[in-house]
């Protein structure tokens, strides 16, 4: 009886949990939807009341809103699926060292746009079992942070360290650097340390929120640390062996 009793408890609890995040997902996405939305609406309604010309600035105006809703949806989707642990991984024996040069070469023209210097500082470690397609977008989003918030001829950093039960892979910048209440926030769905900064340059405030669930469902942890504004970050995840 008393098992039962238990389990019926954690089953309630599991349910309000799942129902807690459902509401939350709801008024964030609202949220979220409404500005693009509103913008694609206004234009539209302007070009049709012949105020604007469907000109080609216009039509790359309401492209780039209906590219930022897609992308939004897409990471919606993944981070929907991580969260209620129905985030589907294949895990293979990798190198994550391999992982790590991959996503420095995908991001370099970016990094060269602004004249960043992008440094790797690779360590002897053995392969690990994880999804290389998720790790590689856990990197690539905490690395297009990094360069969002990094500016001219700054650096950025990786660094990896192989414990006996982890390997942690840090990711430093020279950007704006975060305070403590940023820290605390900092990974949460749609958070934005810089309130100013646009969606179309900013991105669409779940990257962060990513990289924390699927370093998660891979058994691992996320962290950020920061010596406050002007100073830099540094991002790591750790992944057990």
């Amino acid at each position: 009886m008393i098992e039962l009793a238990e389990t019926f408890n954690k089953m309630a609890s599991d349910l309000e949990h799942a129902e807690e995040l459902r509401t939350n997902l709801m008024a964030d996405v609202s949220h979220e939807l409404r500005t693009p939305l509103a913008v694609l609406e206004g234009n539209l309604r302007a070009v049709l009341d012949h105020v604007y010309t469907l000109d080609e600035s216009e039509i790359a105006n309401l492209y780039g809103q209906t590219r930022h809703l897609i992308r939004l949806v897409n990471d919606l989707r993944e981070l929907s699926l991580a969260e209620s642990g129905n985030l589907h991984l294949e895990k293979i024996p990798t190198d994550l060292q391999m992982l790590i040069s991959e996503s420095l070469q995908a991001i370099e023209p970016l990094s060269a746009e602004k004249n960043i210097q992008m440094e790797n500082e690779p360590v002897q470690m053995s392969a690990v079992s994880v999804d290389p397609f998720r790790i590689r977008q856990a990197l690539f989003n905490l690395l297009s942070n990094a360069l969002r918030h990094t500016p001219e001829n700054g650096k950025i950093s990786i660094t990896s360290a192989s414990h006996e039960k982890e390997i942690v892979i840090s990711i430093r910048d020279t950007g704006d650097g975060l305070t403590p209440d940023e820290l605390a926030s900092v990974f949460n769905r749609f958070y934005r340390a810089d309130k100013s900064r646009a969606r179309e340059t900013g991105g669409t405030g779940l990257g962060l929120s990513i990289v924390r669930a699927i370093i998660t469902a891979h058994g691992g942890n996320v962290q950020a640390r920061s010596d406050g504004k002007g100073l830099g970050s540094t991002f790591s995840f750790s992944i057990p062996r």
